[in-house]
């Protein structure tokens, strides 16, 4: 019961207040521009418009996440209610997966919000009789690729905001750390199988989500986001027990 208090308390706090629902509605408005962008840019293509969703979704988890992540410990911090979850005797792991799953809620709620956006604008734009073969199948598909991502991006912004006493730089470092951390992982891996580099891969989560809605599911990219997940959500709560022992907050 302690833990669904915990994650009760964090979503409650993260969706309803400003902190949350200012950017969810930003992020909403800049991905439905890029919605309305790459429908434009593939009009004549044989891109499907579950590919076009989910790519224009993809690019605002990492931004949701580490607005979330400010709002974590780093809040906590400044309030003085760090200290508090110090003086308890509440486990790491359920403040660290508390945090971590009210910031996957909001980043699922704007890939619903982006979900229905894209119905009504297909429902709207599309002729009354017109088929779509593969549509469902495609957004379920790519949901998945988003949710296992939405999940990585969130586990790093809590594990960010340990270290941190700003809200600007823990949003700052936790929205570097999820742009820049798979390209580089990618560069690292290839580097090291010696496989020729063609080019930078500059947003290898986010392309992957086209292929998720295509159909073509590539379980390593799922594996290797759910296990980053656990590496880092693990990482947390180890962080946060190293703070509680040596009483580092001040």
């Amino acid at each position: 019961m302690v833990f669904w208090t915990i994650l009760r308390r964090e979503a409650f706090q993260l969706v309803r207040s400003v902190h949350g629902l200012a950017p969810l509605f930003l992020a909403l408005a800049g991905a439905g521009g890029l919605l309305v962008w790459f429908l434009y840019r593939a009009e004549g293509t044989a891109t499907s418009l579950p590919a076009i969703w989910g790519l224009a979704t993809a690019f605002g988890l990492p931004f949701l996440a580490a607005v979330a992540a400010s709002r974590g410990f780093t809040q906590d911090r400044e309030v003085g209610m760090l200290r508090l979850m110090f003086s308890t005797p509440v486990r790491a792991r359920y403040w660290v997966l508390g945090k971590v799953l009210a910031a996957w809620i909001l980043c699922m709620i704007y890939v619903i919000g982006m979900g229905v956006t894209c119905w009504v604008l297909t429902h709207w734009a599309l002729p009354a009789d017109a088929q779509v073969p593969g549509l469902w199948l495609g957004f379920a598909l790519a949901t998945v690729a988003l949710a296992a991502q939405a999940l990585l991006w969130s586990g790093m912004g809590t594990l960010v905001s340990l270290f941190f006493r700003s809200s600007a730089s823990t949003f700052l470092i936790s929205l570097l750390s999820c742009l820049l951390a798979p390209p580089a992982f990618c560069l690292t891996v290839s580097m090291a199988f010696g496989r020729p580099i063609t080019q930078w891969p500059l947003f290898p989560l986010q392309m992957s989500v086209l292929d998720y809605a295509g159909g073509l599911v590539d379980v390593r990219m799922l594996m290797g986001c759910l296990m980053g997940a656990a590496v880092v959500i693990y990482a947390a709560g180890m962080a946060f027990d190293a703070l509680r022992l040596c009483a580092t907050e001040r």
